[in-house]
């Protein structure tokens, strides 16, 4: 609830894409992307394309 919240994705969409049962929309991946950045995720690229997910770094 808090993600839909957040990102203003529907909560069936995201239930719908955690449950495998569609993609997600390049759209509705950069709404949910935000919403996650935004609360203090970085999105780090790994190899062969993959993303690994990590708390962003704090700067002192």
């Amino acid at each position: 609830m808090e993600l839909a919240d957040r990102s203003g994705v529907s909560r069936s969409t995201i239930r719908d894409y955690e449950g495998d049962r569609h993609d997600v929309h390049r759209a509705t991946e950069a709404q949910l992307r935000l919403a996650f950045e935004s609360a203090g995720v970085a999105f780090v690229r790994m190899q062969d394309d993959k993303f690994g997910v990590c708390p962003k770094s704090v700067e002192l």
